[in-house]
């Protein structure tokens, strides 16, 4: 998950880029078509931020270039759904002389007015996880206790045979070497840059999965597919897939 807030410079630059790469389209359009141009420039903003937040990347190009991405509350990489609600928000922050951009300066959180309203934030892309805390040494004279080490195991695919500790904060699965801890290769079918997220509450014996917005899904062994954004619970010994059954994995302790 994402908890770093994108710092004031990137966000402006990124804003920048955006009406860079928006001014270059609709010339293009008007260019090759006057009529299309008409139709396509009052709503080229909206579907410009809603359609680019909305994809696998979770931002416009000008924020993927700063290195930033859009996610909600929780930190996790927002849907369509939330990212044209906050691109139809953006308009609001757009009225009497962008007060709701002005806000996001004096905002404690660095959250302007459609941020606020859409229940999002932009994040650092590159500080996704919090660092692995170090491990606490145990006095030599305390009895042995029984150790739980939670597991990913790779039943098919690249990974088939293959063991990988979860650590106490999770991995995230995905492309992105940058952000995730469990990388496939480029070239991986179905796999997301940032595709979900395994963790173990050692409370309750139970792994949780996440789907971070993934354009092929995340299920289960039964077929069931992980809602995006939607916690659901593993016992150990169950499985679960990404995009395919060629990208199959097991829980284990």
């Amino acid at each position: 998950m994402y908890q770093q807030k994108g710092s004031v410079g990137a966000r402006i630059g990124a804003l920048f880029l955006d009406g860079l790469f928006l001014s270059v389209f609709l010339s293009i359009i008007l260019f090759l078509s006057f009529p299309l141009f008409s139709i396509l420039s009052p709503f080229a903003t909206f579907l410009y931020y809603g359609i680019c937040e909305g994809s696998s990347m979770h931002a416009t190009l000008g924020k993927r270039i700063c290195g930033l991405i859009v996610v909600d509350e929780q930190g996790i990489p927002i849907g369509p759904g939330k990212a044209f609600l906050r691109s139809l928000c953006r308009l609001l922050s757009g009225l009497i002389l962008c007060i709701g951009y002005i806000i996001g300066l004096a905002d404690p959180e660095g959250k302007a007015l459609h941020d606020k309203l859409a229940g999002t934030f932009v994040a650092n892309r590159v500080q996704a996880m919090p660092p692995m805390p170090q491990p606490i040494p145990q006095p030599e004279r305390r009895p042995p206790v029984m150790q739980i080490n939670p597991q990913l195991i790779g039943v098919a695919g690249l990974f088939a045979g293959k063991s990988f500790p979860i650590r106490p904060q999770g991995i995230m699965m995905g492309r992105d070497s940058a952000a995730c801890d469990f990388v496939f290769p480029d070239h991986a079918q179905g796999i997301s840059r940032n595709h979900c997220k395994i963790q173990f509450n050692p409370q309750t014996q139970m792994f949780v999965l996440y789907d971070l917005g993934s354009s092929y899904g995340t299920f289960l062994g039964n077929g069931v597919r992980v809602p995006q954004g939607q916690p659901m619970a593993l016992r150990p010994g169950d499985e679960f897939y990404l995009a395919s059954r060629a990208n199959l994995f097991r829980v284990s302790l």
